[in-house]
């Protein structure tokens, strides 16, 4: 992949980007992939990698969770009495490829895998995602094989939107800029058919390559907004006409509203995805 350099940025960071020392190993597949990448996004990333680029300017939180990892690795090692394991890797093989992983924290003592997340407030308001469930338990499975049992599984959200003056301002506002998530733990069986169903799907991709679903495009869904007449930020945003207009006769009452349709969009391809 090219990086480009379109706002100028100083050369330090820039090269700081460049520099990036994440490699996937002897893996054919990782976990991340396993638990999240699109099929399609996967194989085109791969096959084109050469021709596609990026602005540094993009890869700004990439590098700012990479500095995270590098200094939290760092205060693992002074603290010999829980006997942390930080950032390593490790494999399994499964369907003759070669699954690879590398975990942010193992504590030996607790038995405890911890993972830290940088990600945005909105986390606190949905329901547990998925990929963190997923790899999560694929980790799980490579320690497990690796002589490393674990009993839990807890991700620490790192909420870099996080603002102090919302705290109390709006129903279920994180108190704080760090939050823990208990992840559940899978029957080992439920683990391994994830992920020989996830290598069958990248597999067949390679042949016919498959559309992404509304899930992993991250599909909005169409949006109808009652907005007070002349503003531009929607007062309620619905799922259908009807609830709108349902809103529009009471709050018409008060001052002129109307409904305007906003189209779906797909973010991760809109925002997140190279390819």
């Amino acid at each position: 992949m090219k990086l480009t350099n379109q706002f100028n940025l100083p050369a330090p960071l820039v090269k700081a980007v460049e520099n990036d020392k994440y490699t996937p190993g002897e893996s054919d597949y990782t976990t991340t992939q396993l638990a999240g990448s699109p099929a399609r996004q996967l194989v085109l990333k791969r096959k084109h990698w050469n021709d596609l680029t990026e602005d540094v300017a993009d890869r700004i939180f990439s590098l700012s969770g990479q500095s995270k990892h590098v200094i939290l690795e760092r205060a693992a090692e002074f603290c010999d009495e829980y006997q942390f394991l930080a950032e390593k890797r490790f494999y399994v093989k499964r369907g003759g490829f070669v699954i690879g992983g590398q975990i942010d924290l193992y504590d030996q003592k607790e038995k405890v895998l911890w993972d830290w997340k940088e990600t945005s407030v909105w986390v606190s308001y949905q329901d547990l995602k998925h990929e963190w469930v997923s790899q999560g338990n694929i980790n799980k499975l490579l320690l497990e094989e690796n002589g490393y049992p674990v009993e839990r599984i807890v991700n620490v959200a790192l909420y870099r939107d996080w603002k102090k003056v919302q705290v109390g301002t709006r129903e279920g506002y994180p108190e704080h800029q760090v939050q823990q998530f208990e992840i559940p733990l899978w029957p080992s069986e439920k683990t391994e058919d994830f992920i020989l169903c996830r290598i069958t799907e990248f597999e067949h991709a390679k042949t016919e390559l498959p559309e992404c679903t509304n899930e992993e495009r991250w599909y909005s869904g169409d949006k109808f907004a009652l907005t007070k007449i002349g503003n531009k930020k929607a007062t309620k945003l619905f799922d259908t006409m009807k609830q709108a207009t349902d809103h529009q006769e009471i709050f018409n009452m008060i001052k002129g509203y109307e409904v305007q349709y906003r189209p779906g969009i797909n973010k991760r391809c809109q925002s997140y995805c190279v390819v």
